[in-house]
């Protein structure tokens, strides 16, 4: 969060414009079960919460933890539509 608190003011202080930010590998479960994944999901969802108020006037993405490592142009093109996808 910090990190894309100095890029923005960074890219800011050079005259690049930008709209939207991506939280990227954030776990989506809905096994209530398991106990790390609980605690993962609550340290998750402080921090998006920080961001949307932090960043209210962005685009802000939301993009799930993958089991695998997005490799191949077929992964590739399964994953870029999820940055489609209304997930914000």
């Amino acid at each position: 969060m910090y990190e894309t608190e100095r890029l923005t003011l960074e890219l800011f202080n050079f005259k690049i414009d930008i709209r939207n930010i991506i939280i990227n590998q954030v776990l989506i479960t809905e096994d209530d079960n398991c106990k790390m994944c609980n605690s993962r999901k609550k340290m998750q969802g402080k921090y998006i919460s920080q961001i949307r108020e932090l960043f209210e006037e962005f685009h802000i993405t939301v993009l799930p933890l993958m089991y695998d490592e997005v490799r191949g142009t077929s992964n590739l093109i399964e994953f870029s539509k999820l940055l489609l996808n209304k997930q914000s």
